[in-house]
């Protein structure tokens, strides 16, 4: 878009008319006509001039709303809850955005009147004035564009100081709040303030006067008993749903199988699916129940709004752990012994994760006096404490499970802190660790239910002798590979459940749908850190592109390997250096676009680059060196791969030539690893790099008393009945010397590879000896 504008702007200064030069001579020069702009102006409707106005107004808006935001946050009439500080932080990422947006226009701008101003040159002598006219007019223009990318970029320095004054506020109240201390409930001071209270604490009765809010348990019967209703409703239709699910997947099963399933037979796929739709019924029942009572009239929305959006988990707790734990022990591998000692146990704990966050919201809301809250939520934390040390004990005393006492040993330990806690006075605290507590046991428990109820469906639905695997076997798919999609698809949801555990842990204890939802969309946007956007989602792009780039890599090599080099007279060295390359430039582009696509540029990179230099100058020096080599290798070709080489002592063929180091096999089967600078700064004894011939001699001495000429043509004949030994060019042999004690003849001759040249030395050795017998030529002594 930068470019078509500075084309467009290019073109219409092409079009400006050319102010006419006076006539020299006598006559005097005319009045000129004021000269046309050179640069776009606020007549043209696309100019600077029409945008800054634009500019100026957003970072005047985004000043006055920092202004605000920093009077906000100096404010002492008033407590900052979270949800206020999370709201203040969101409008200072808008202002930062904005401050981002004037930047990138500003620039746009900025490249484009720089072009002209580079156009018209610096100031010379005898120039028409219209030139001096416009380059004053761009200088001016190009200033006030700075002047506003300076804006810009302040406005985003104050956003981003303004948002660790945010940040920093909720980690202090955060902090504040466990460390928070009040008189211990064991003293008569900690009652005394809890009788103080009382005026306060009838607040939270009150009916809503002028339409305003009302007290937190204001009609509070009327609640409850919307809430014990809805309940009562989910826990009546959990078992007749679970009844539904266990029948269509019988049904399912003898339709695709043709036989029904076992009376004996059980599942955890009916069990999560009951729990997800029970978690579904009860939402719709509360929005109806609290409809047709007009619960939400004068109460905070944002009570009402935790209400509705914990409520699918308290329904799915409910209709799960109703089969799940039935005495008639509805899942494979729970005994009778753990359903009696988990007995009750769902809908407690339901009801315990709709207190935690009501009691969370409430907090909040700084809607309740503060020791008749901290009394509430120590009376919730000791309640946590006792049920899970009563649970662990039962299961540990009634069952073998194994992490029973682990468990048991740990409930221990969260009731001997929080019950301390208590005591000394710190009462938040202890509540915050009961929250933790009810948070990950509730969340693993459920995310383990889901995890196990997929892991059995993929491995029913995708299993080799399944229906799926035999019907898409008659299409060529193998079976194996439908088993594989089934892992992949099961591990997928896997690392899904991983992150919404991550999204929970991150949510500071809240169990509700709504908040949940914001933390894992929170992982997924990511955030800005020194300029670079981190999330899940830049990382699973990212990972997509290297497996795609995996595999269309791969993909071209092996068409190169069998498609493309078949068709040419390169070597295998050749072919091998050509992949190499390819592979090492495919994989630095595939690397490159992850950090284009991750928003990492060079900028970021340059403390990278400093550590990387650092470490070459100390330790990666000889890696690096390795590394040059092996380009010169693959570049050059001095050696190649099949090669019968020599380095010192190491003689053997070449079978792989890296980047960092080169593979040798020698004779004895072995794998000698050569870094590759020893091939650069040692010398080389490469037996086959001019040509894969090689020659083969050998000295035969006869006694002087023989016929030399007879010999010589025995010889001669018996070379060329060789069939190892070339014929073109033909072998030879000659007399080498001539003594008192024997005449030398010298054998040679061509053989294809300079791997043959031992053993066919020596079969010429043996095959001349028998012919000279043969022939009756005596042998003499050798000089």
């Amino acid at each position: 878009m930068k470019l078509l504008h500075g084309l467009f702007l290019i073109l219409a200064l092409s079009m400006s008319p050319v102010p006419a030069v006076a006539a020299q001579g006598n006559a005097q020069p005319s009045a000129a006509p004021p000269a046309a702009p050179l640069a776009p102006s606020a007549a043209d409707g696309y100019g600077w001039t029409t945008v800054s106005a634009t500019l100026n107004k957003q970072i005047s808006s985004a000043q006055g709303r920092l202004k605000y935001i920093y009077g906000q946050l100096n404010r002492t009439d008033i407590v900052l809850g979270s949800e206020t500080l999370s709201d203040l932080s969101d409008q200072v990422d808008s202002v930062a955005s904005v401050a981002q947006s004037i930047q990138t226009q500003a620039a746009s701008y900025q490249t484009v009147y720089q072009s002209y101003l580079e156009i018209i040159g610096d100031k010379a002598e005898g120039e028409s004035p219209a030139i001096v006219a416009q380059r004053t007019h761009l200088q001016s223009v190009l200033q006030d564009i700075k002047s506003t990318v300076t804006q810009g970029k302040l406005l985003g320095l104050q956003a981003k100081q303004v948002q660790l004054e945010v940040q920093r506020r909720g980690a202090v109240s955060q902090q504040a709040l466990l460390s928070e201390r009040i008189a211990s409930p064991l003293t008569l001071g900690f009652w005394r303030d809890l009788i103080q209270e009382g005026p306060e604490l009838r607040l939270t009765f009150a009916p809503p006067v002028n339409n305003g809010y009302a007290g937190v348990l204001y009609n509070w019967p009327v609640m409850l008993g919307a809430l014990i209703g809805v309940f009562a409703l989910t826990i009546l239709v959990a078992r007749p749903v679970y009844r539904m699910f266990r029948v269509a997947e019988s049904n399912i099963a003898q339709r695709f199988t043709g036989e029904p399933l076992p009376e004996t037979h059980q599942s955890f796929i009916p069990v999560a699916l009951c729990g997800l739709a029970c978690g579904v019924l009860m939402l719709i029942f509360w929005e109806i129940v609290s409809g047709v009572l007009s619960l939400s009239v004068g109460r905070s929305p944002l009570i009402m709004e935790g209400i509705a959006g914990i409520m699918p988990l308290c329904g799915f707790i409910l209709g799960a752990g109703l089969p799940a734990l039935s005495r008639a022990t509805a899942v494979d591998g729970v005994t009778q012994n753990v359903t009696r000692a988990l007995w009750g146990v769902d809908w407690i704990v339901a009801v315990f994760v709709l207190l935690q966050t009501l009691f969370v919201i409430v907090g909040q809301e700084n809607a309740f006096p503060v020791t008749s809250r901290r009394l509430v939520e120590a009376v919730f934390t000791i309640a946590v404490s006792l049920l899970f040390v009563g649970l662990c004990r039962r299961l540990t005393g009634r069952t073998d499970a194994r992490m029973a006492p682990a468990f048991y040993g740990l409930a221990w330990l969260v009731l001997v802190i929080s019950w301390f806690a208590i005591a000394i006075g710190y009462l938040a605290f202890a509540f915050a660790v009961a929250v933790w507590a009810v948070t990950l046991t509730v969340s693993l428990s459920t995310l383990l239910l889901l995890s196990i109820a997929m892991k059995e469906f993929t491995a029913r639905t995708f299993s080799v002798g399944s229906v799926i695997s035999r019907r898409l076997s008659r299409l060529g798919v193998h079976s194996n590979r439908v088993a594989q999609f089934g892992v992949v698809l099961s591990g997928v949801f896997n690392v899904g459940l991983i992150i919404v555990f991550v999204a929970i842990c991150l949510s500071g204890g809240k169990l509700d749908i709504p908040v949940v939802a914001d933390a894992v969309r929170g992982l997924f946007v990511g955030q800005t850190i020194n300029g670079v956007q981190f999330s899940l989602n830049t990382a699973v792009l990212c990972i997509v592109i290297l497996i795609v780039a995996y595999y269309a890599i791969g993909a071209f090599t092996q068409w190169l390997q069998t498609r493309l080099f078949p068709t040419t007279n390169l070597d295998i060295g050749a072919r091998t250096s050509i992949l190499n390359i390819f592979k090492y430039v495919a994989w630095i582009a595939v690397f490159l676009m992850v950090l284009s696509e991750a928003g990492v540029t060079v900028k970021n990179l340059t403390w990278v680059v400093s550590a990387l230099s650092v470490g070459i100058g100390f330790g990666l020096q000889a890696i690096v060196q390795n590394f040059v080599s092996g380009i010169i290798l693959l570049a050059e070709r001095p050696i190649r791969v099949g090669d019968l080489i020599e380095l010192g002592s190491i003689k053997g063929d070449v079978k792989r030539i890296s980047v960092r180091s080169t593979e040798i096999g020698l004779g004895d089967g072995s794998t000698m690893i050569v870094p590759n600078s020893q091939f650069i700064t040692s010398a080389v004894r490469n037996a086959t790099l001019g040509t894969s011939l090689s020659a083969a001699s050998a000295t035969v001495t006869i006694s002087p008393r023989a016929d030399a000429m007879k010999a010589q043509e025995v010889l001669l004949a018996m070379m060329k009945s060789r069939t190892d030994i070339l014929q073109d060019p033909a072998p030879g042999v000659a007399i080498s010397a001539i003594t008192d004690t024997g005449v030398t003849l010298a054998l040679s001759a061509k053989v294809s590879s300079v791997r043959d040249v031992g053993a066919v030395t020596n079969a010429i050795m043996l095959d001349a000896y028998r012919a000279l017998q043969d022939a009756g030529l005596e042998l003499g002594k050798p000089a």
